[in-house]
């Protein structure tokens, strides 16, 4: 079985549709379903935003599930100002020998990403951890769910779409304020009322939330290839 971690619902939403044979189950707060790919079994899982929520919530997914490979998709920012909103890429630095096979036709670039304990939303902060790590990529769960995965000895691979380019100013307040961060749920009166106090904040956010469901269809696009082509004579026979 192949485990496929989003950290918020938005993400998942178009990869959920995908799913053939739906069943759901929650724990606590993490909720699970359990479907196919073709004739490849997967199990998907909201994990929550941020280190400690998704590294739980990848427990309990590996706990309930015997997962073989663990595929973590979801939204990043560009710490280069060359790497453009849209683009696809696999974190090269959480391969493992058995995931970088999968990625070796060089189909997909394999970009450095890092992990930050908050939205690193300016150019400036952008470029200071770019020097401080080395890496082109940054999101906030790549790492601990990386670290869940390695402990129980399963492949991992990050596979992220670009949602900011460097130069953007994200309103890294609004977009708190808009998301609910265990499960990615949209909250209206939160964000409501934080633009009504803070109105210089609505143009970029609706320019950051107005690109979501293109990132997201190129992000489901690249996930559902990787796991169609897991359910081959090659891949498949390693999962």
């Amino acid at each position: 079985m192949i485990g496929i971690a989003f950290a918020v619902k938005h993400e998942a939403k178009e990869f959920l549709a995908a799913l053939q044979g739906k069943r759901w189950e929650k724990e606590g707060s993490t909720p699970l379903c359990l479907g196919q790919v073709g004739d490849r079994r997967v199990a998907v899982a909201i994990i929550g935003m941020g280190r400690e929520r998704a590294a739980r919530g990848a427990e309990l997914l590996l706990r309930r599930c015997s997962v073989r490979l663990l595929i973590l998709a979801g939204y990043a920012g560009a710490l280069r100002p060359e790497i453009k909103r849209g683009q696809i890429a696999v974190a090269s630095n959480y391969l493992d020998a058995g995931s970088a096979l999968w990625f070796s036709g060089g189909e997909v670039p394999e970009l450095r990403i890092a992990t930050a304990d908050v939205v690193v939303g300016d150019p400036e902060s952008r470029k200071k951890l770019a020097e401080e790590t080395g890496a082109d990529l940054v999101d906030m769960e790549t790492d601990a769910v990386a670290g869940v995965a390695r402990s129980r000895g399963i492949s991992f691979v990050s596979l992220r779409v670009v949602t900011d380019d460097f130069e953007d100013r994200l309103p890294v307040d609004a977009i708190a304020a808009a998301w609910e961060s265990e499960g990615g749920t949209v909250r209206p009166l939160p964000l409501t009322l934080y633009l009504a106090t803070h109105p210089g904040a609505i143009v970029p956010l609706i320019r950051f939330a107005r690109f979501l469901p293109e990132a997201r269809h190129r992000l489901t696009r690249r996930v559902l290839e990787l796991v169609y082509s897991l359910g081959g004579s090659g891949g498949a026979n390693a999962i």
